[in-house]
């Protein structure tokens, strides 16, 4: 009795594990963002708002998020990254209060690419400052 016991606990504890899939997140970004340590996400509209484990989101761990695991999908997978339609990604912290705001869209992830260096400045520019739960829109 015990041994079904722990048989079921098992696959229940498994159950919930599968259930942190990103279910509306497209394929191509599921396995990018959980690298990236987000511990929650949806995508919406063209929009994908996600929110790290982390108490405060630092804009070099947002940059390499952006760099590493949006726009480098697009580099590496340019027809799937365009069939997705992001144009948006909201980047929070645990708490949803504090973040960024990323232009997501294809041409410039494809023009940061191209550059080579300095991205950090190239994302600041295409970036917006979230507070209290809410992102402005883009600039």
């Amino acid at each position: 009795m015990k041994s079904i016991l722990a048989i079921l606990l098992f696959a229940a504890a498994s159950l919930a594990l599968a259930d942190t899939e990103f279910k509306t997140v497209p394929p191509l970004l599921q396995k990018s963002i959980k690298a990236g340590g987000v511990s929650e996400a949806q995508f919406d509209a063209g929009v994908l708002r996600a929110r790290v484990k982390k108490p405060e989101l630092s804009e070099a761990v947002y940059a390499g998020f952006i760099f590493h695991n949006i726009c480098a999908k697009q580099w590496f997978e340019p027809a799937q990254f365009a069939a997705m339609g992001l144009s948006r990604v909201e980047l929070l912290n645990a708490a949803g209060t504090q973040g960024y705001a990323f232009d997501a869209r294809g041409e410039v992830c494809a023009e940061m690419g191209k550059l080579g260096k300095n991205f950090r400045s190239f994302i600041a520019h295409y970036t917006v400052a979230c507070t209290a739960g809410s992102c402005p829109p883009q600039r």
